[in-house]
Protein backbone atom coordinates (compact mmCIF):
# COMPACT_ATOMS: atom_id res chain seq x y z
CA UNK A 1 0.00 0.00 0.00
CA UNK A 2 2.85 2.19 0.84
CA UNK A 3 4.41 1.41 -2.53
CA UNK A 4 1.91 2.54 -4.46
CA UNK A 5 1.47 5.74 -2.81
CA UNK A 6 4.65 6.75 -3.42
CA UNK A 7 4.38 5.55 -6.87
CA UNK A 8 0.89 7.17 -7.83
CA UNK A 9 2.27 10.97 -7.42
CA UNK A 10 4.72 10.17 -9.94
CA UNK A 11 2.76 8.71 -12.73
CA UNK A 12 0.43 11.37 -12.29
CA UNK A 13 3.04 14.61 -12.56
CA UNK A 14 4.58 12.34 -15.93
CA UNK A 15 0.62 12.28 -17.14
CA UNK A 16 0.71 16.09 -16.46
CA UNK A 17 3.60 16.41 -18.48
CA UNK A 18 2.40 14.85 -21.56
CA UNK A 19 -1.36 16.03 -21.20
CA UNK A 20 0.83 20.04 -21.31
CA UNK A 21 2.36 18.87 -24.57
CA UNK A 22 -0.68 17.76 -25.88
CA UNK A 23 -2.60 21.02 -25.44
CA UNK A 24 0.50 22.88 -26.79
CA UNK A 25 0.40 20.93 -30.27
CA UNK A 26 -3.38 21.13 -30.19
CA UNK A 27 -3.45 24.85 -29.37
CA UNK A 28 -1.75 25.02 -32.76
CA UNK A 29 -3.64 23.12 -34.50
CA UNK A 30 -6.66 24.83 -33.50
CA UNK A 31 -4.91 28.08 -34.57
CA UNK A 32 -4.01 27.10 -38.18
CA UNK A 33 -7.30 26.21 -38.45
CA UNK A 34 -9.25 29.55 -37.37
CA UNK A 35 -6.29 32.28 -37.52
CA UNK A 36 -4.72 33.25 -40.69
CA UNK A 37 -1.08 32.18 -41.45
CA UNK A 38 1.82 34.96 -39.62
CA UNK A 39 3.00 36.53 -42.51
CA UNK A 40 6.58 36.00 -41.07
CA UNK A 41 8.60 32.95 -41.20
CA UNK A 42 12.19 32.23 -40.53
CA UNK A 43 13.92 31.68 -43.85
CA UNK A 44 15.94 29.08 -42.13
CA UNK A 45 15.63 26.44 -39.51
CA UNK A 46 18.82 27.10 -37.47
CA UNK A 47 18.53 29.28 -34.32
CA UNK A 48 20.57 32.52 -34.93
CA UNK A 49 22.52 31.32 -31.83
CA UNK A 50 24.28 28.99 -34.42
CA UNK A 51 24.91 31.42 -36.84
CA UNK A 52 28.76 32.07 -35.66
CA UNK A 53 31.30 29.52 -34.99
CA UNK A 54 31.88 30.83 -30.93
CA UNK A 55 28.24 30.35 -30.28
CA UNK A 56 28.97 26.76 -30.52
CA UNK A 57 31.16 26.71 -27.21
CA UNK A 58 28.44 28.62 -25.53
CA UNK A 59 25.11 27.12 -26.46
CA UNK A 60 23.87 23.98 -24.42
CA UNK A 61 20.85 22.87 -26.49
CA UNK A 62 21.24 21.10 -30.09
CA UNK A 63 19.77 23.18 -32.88
CA UNK A 64 16.30 22.20 -34.12
CA UNK A 65 15.23 21.90 -37.71
CA UNK A 66 12.07 21.57 -39.28
CA UNK A 67 12.24 17.49 -39.45
CA UNK A 68 12.98 17.55 -35.42
CA UNK A 69 9.92 19.70 -34.79
CA UNK A 70 7.29 17.65 -36.58
CA UNK A 71 8.54 14.70 -35.33
CA UNK A 72 8.30 15.80 -31.58
CA UNK A 73 4.77 17.09 -32.39
CA UNK A 74 3.74 13.25 -33.35
CA UNK A 75 6.05 11.61 -30.24
CA UNK A 76 4.00 14.26 -28.05
CA UNK A 77 0.57 13.25 -29.49
CA UNK A 78 1.14 9.91 -29.83
CA UNK A 79 1.95 9.61 -26.06
CA UNK A 80 -1.34 10.63 -25.16
CA UNK A 81 -4.28 8.36 -24.80
CA UNK A 82 -6.83 10.14 -26.95
CA UNK A 83 -7.56 10.05 -30.51
CA UNK A 84 -5.06 12.15 -32.36
CA UNK A 85 -4.12 10.20 -35.37
CA UNK A 86 -5.70 13.13 -37.55
CA UNK A 87 -3.51 15.56 -36.77
CA UNK A 88 -0.58 12.81 -36.72
CA UNK A 89 -1.46 12.32 -40.40
CA UNK A 90 -1.54 15.92 -41.49
CA UNK A 91 1.91 16.66 -39.99
CA UNK A 92 3.39 13.61 -40.99
CA UNK A 93 2.36 14.21 -44.28
CA UNK A 94 3.57 17.44 -44.67
CA UNK A 95 0.21 19.06 -44.62
CA UNK A 96 1.16 21.02 -41.21
CA UNK A 97 4.63 22.12 -40.03
CA UNK A 98 5.69 22.91 -36.31
CA UNK A 99 6.94 26.04 -36.03
CA UNK A 100 8.51 27.81 -32.96
CA UNK A 101 7.53 31.40 -32.22
CA UNK A 102 10.98 33.40 -32.15
CA UNK A 103 9.86 35.08 -28.80
CA UNK A 104 6.89 33.58 -27.09
CA UNK A 105 8.62 29.76 -27.89
CA UNK A 106 4.73 28.84 -28.40
CA UNK A 107 4.02 25.92 -30.61
CA UNK A 108 2.50 27.19 -33.73
CA UNK A 109 1.52 24.95 -36.82
CA UNK A 110 1.96 26.63 -39.93
CA UNK A 111 1.05 25.09 -43.67
CA UNK A 112 3.63 23.61 -45.69
CA UNK A 113 3.12 25.73 -48.61
CA UNK A 114 4.05 28.97 -46.80
CA UNK A 115 6.88 28.16 -44.84
CA UNK A 116 10.87 27.87 -45.96
CA UNK A 117 12.55 24.96 -44.03
CA UNK A 118 16.08 24.13 -44.19
CA UNK A 119 17.98 21.08 -43.26
CA UNK A 120 21.46 21.11 -41.63
CA UNK A 121 23.20 24.27 -42.60
CA UNK A 122 26.04 22.24 -44.23
CA UNK A 123 23.59 20.91 -46.82
CA UNK A 124 22.92 24.65 -48.14
CA UNK A 125 19.60 23.34 -49.62
CA UNK A 126 15.93 23.66 -48.49
CA UNK A 127 13.61 21.42 -47.09
CA UNK A 128 10.03 21.81 -48.27
CA UNK A 129 9.16 18.19 -47.97
CA UNK A 130 7.68 15.70 -45.04
CA UNK A 131 8.46 13.10 -42.72
CA UNK A 132 6.57 11.07 -45.22
CA UNK A 133 8.86 11.73 -48.29
CA UNK A 134 11.73 11.13 -46.11
CA UNK A 135 10.24 7.78 -45.31
CA UNK A 136 10.06 7.29 -48.86
CA UNK A 137 13.48 8.54 -49.60
CA UNK A 138 15.00 6.20 -47.35
CA UNK A 139 13.05 3.22 -48.22
CA UNK A 140 14.55 3.98 -52.39
CA UNK A 141 17.92 3.97 -50.80
CA UNK A 142 18.37 1.96 -48.21
CA UNK A 143 15.66 -0.83 -49.51
CA UNK A 144 13.54 -0.43 -46.41
CA UNK A 145 9.81 -0.11 -45.79
CA UNK A 146 9.58 2.49 -43.39
CA UNK A 147 6.74 4.72 -45.19
CA UNK A 148 4.36 1.57 -45.95
CA UNK A 149 4.97 0.47 -42.35
CA UNK A 150 3.92 3.84 -40.80
CA UNK A 151 1.03 4.30 -42.70
CA UNK A 152 -0.01 0.91 -42.30
CA UNK A 153 0.73 1.99 -38.28
CA UNK A 154 -1.54 5.10 -39.19
CA UNK A 155 -4.24 2.98 -40.44
CA UNK A 156 -4.40 0.86 -37.52
CA UNK A 157 -4.20 3.37 -35.16
CA UNK A 158 -0.99 1.01 -34.05
CA UNK A 159 0.80 3.08 -31.75
CA UNK A 160 3.46 0.96 -31.02
CA UNK A 161 4.21 0.07 -34.64
CA UNK A 162 4.66 3.92 -35.89
CA UNK A 163 7.22 4.92 -32.54
CA UNK A 164 9.02 1.70 -33.87
CA UNK A 165 9.37 2.85 -37.41
CA UNK A 166 10.35 6.88 -36.68
CA UNK A 167 13.21 4.91 -33.91
CA UNK A 168 14.30 3.05 -37.44
CA UNK A 169 14.18 6.18 -39.35
CA UNK A 170 15.99 8.29 -36.93
CA UNK A 171 18.76 5.65 -36.88
CA UNK A 172 19.24 6.19 -40.86
CA UNK A 173 19.07 9.58 -40.64
CA UNK A 174 21.87 9.60 -38.31
CA UNK A 175 24.23 7.41 -39.92
CA UNK A 176 23.44 9.70 -43.06
CA UNK A 177 24.34 12.81 -41.21
CA UNK A 178 27.29 11.38 -39.71
CA UNK A 179 28.60 10.24 -42.88
CA UNK A 180 27.96 13.46 -44.39
CA UNK A 181 29.99 14.96 -41.65
CA UNK A 182 32.80 12.47 -41.75
CA UNK A 183 32.89 13.33 -45.45
CA UNK A 184 33.82 17.33 -44.26
CA UNK A 185 35.96 16.74 -41.64
CA UNK A 186 38.25 19.64 -43.09
CA UNK A 187 35.41 22.10 -42.35
CA UNK A 188 35.42 22.43 -38.88
CA UNK A 189 33.48 25.02 -38.40
CA UNK A 190 30.52 23.59 -40.34
CA UNK A 191 30.86 19.91 -39.49
CA UNK A 192 30.71 21.47 -35.62
CA UNK A 193 27.17 22.79 -36.46
CA UNK A 194 26.53 19.64 -38.38
CA UNK A 195 27.16 17.25 -34.96
CA UNK A 196 25.07 19.65 -33.59
CA UNK A 197 21.73 18.57 -35.78
CA UNK A 198 23.21 14.90 -34.71
CA UNK A 199 22.34 15.70 -30.99
CA UNK A 200 19.24 17.02 -31.81
CA UNK A 201 18.34 14.01 -34.01
CA UNK A 202 19.36 11.63 -31.24
CA UNK A 203 17.91 13.40 -28.55
CA UNK A 204 14.30 13.68 -30.32
CA UNK A 205 14.51 10.18 -31.44
CA UNK A 206 16.43 7.66 -30.03
CA UNK A 207 17.89 8.99 -26.66
CA UNK A 208 15.07 8.42 -23.95
CA UNK A 209 13.90 4.94 -25.36
CA UNK A 210 16.96 3.71 -25.26
CA UNK A 211 17.96 4.97 -21.71
CA UNK A 212 14.92 3.61 -20.49
CA UNK A 213 14.74 0.33 -23.07
CA UNK A 214 18.53 -0.33 -23.74
CA UNK A 215 20.61 1.71 -20.61
CA UNK A 216 23.65 0.24 -21.67
CA UNK A 217 23.65 0.91 -25.50
CA UNK A 218 22.25 4.13 -24.77
CA UNK A 219 25.52 5.04 -22.51
CA UNK A 220 27.78 3.77 -25.16
CA UNK A 221 25.54 5.60 -27.98
CA UNK A 222 26.31 9.22 -25.85
CA UNK A 223 30.16 8.70 -24.84
CA UNK A 224 30.63 8.21 -28.87
CA UNK A 225 28.78 11.10 -29.50
CA UNK A 226 30.78 13.36 -27.19
CA UNK A 227 33.92 11.38 -28.59
CA UNK A 228 33.01 12.54 -31.97
CA UNK A 229 33.00 16.54 -30.57
CA UNK A 230 36.12 15.79 -29.07
CA UNK A 231 37.88 14.53 -32.69
CA UNK A 232 36.17 17.97 -34.36
CA UNK A 233 38.13 19.95 -31.22
CA UNK A 234 41.59 17.70 -32.27
CA UNK A 235 41.00 18.47 -36.30
CA UNK A 236 40.82 22.40 -35.30
CA UNK A 237 43.61 21.96 -33.58
CA UNK A 238 45.47 20.80 -36.66
CA UNK A 239 45.39 16.70 -35.16
CA UNK A 240 44.91 15.29 -38.52
CA UNK A 241 44.81 11.94 -36.67
CA UNK A 242 41.44 12.29 -35.50
CA UNK A 243 39.98 11.65 -38.31
CA UNK A 244 40.55 7.40 -37.79
CA UNK A 245 38.89 8.67 -34.27
CA UNK A 246 36.04 10.04 -35.76
CA UNK A 247 35.48 7.26 -37.57
CA UNK A 248 35.79 4.95 -34.85
CA UNK A 249 33.35 6.62 -32.97
CA UNK A 250 30.83 6.86 -35.68
CA UNK A 251 31.04 3.09 -35.83
CA UNK A 252 31.19 2.65 -32.28
CA UNK A 253 27.50 5.01 -32.00
CA UNK A 254 25.36 3.37 -34.73
CA UNK A 255 26.42 -0.22 -33.42
CA UNK A 256 25.07 0.98 -29.97
CA UNK A 257 22.09 1.85 -31.52
CA UNK A 258 21.25 -0.87 -33.73
CA UNK A 259 22.02 -3.11 -31.02
CA UNK A 260 19.70 -1.37 -28.77
CA UNK A 261 17.03 -1.21 -30.90
CA UNK A 262 17.77 -4.93 -32.00
CA UNK A 263 17.35 -5.73 -28.60
CA UNK A 264 14.42 -3.96 -27.71
CA UNK A 265 12.79 -5.55 -30.77
CA UNK A 266 13.81 -9.06 -29.95
CA UNK A 267 11.72 -8.41 -26.27
CA UNK A 268 8.63 -6.79 -27.87
CA UNK A 269 8.26 -10.04 -30.17
CA UNK A 270 8.88 -12.69 -27.32
CA UNK A 271 6.14 -10.31 -25.32
CA UNK A 272 3.81 -10.86 -28.74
Amino acid sequence: MMQQRAIRPKNMCVTMIVSAGVLMILAGLVTIEVVAIADHLDASALDPAFCSPSSLHTTTEPPETQLTRDYRAIRILLKDPADHFSQIRRVYAGDLHVSVAARAQTVILKRADRAKLFKAEYQRISWTGSLRQEAQRIDRERGTTLALTIDQGLQAYDRTKIEAAFRKMFSILLDDLLISIQQRLDQSITVGRALQHARRFYAEGLDAHLSINAPEQAARASFALDAMARAIEELKAGKSSARVWFARERGNFMRAISEGLSAQATIATKAA
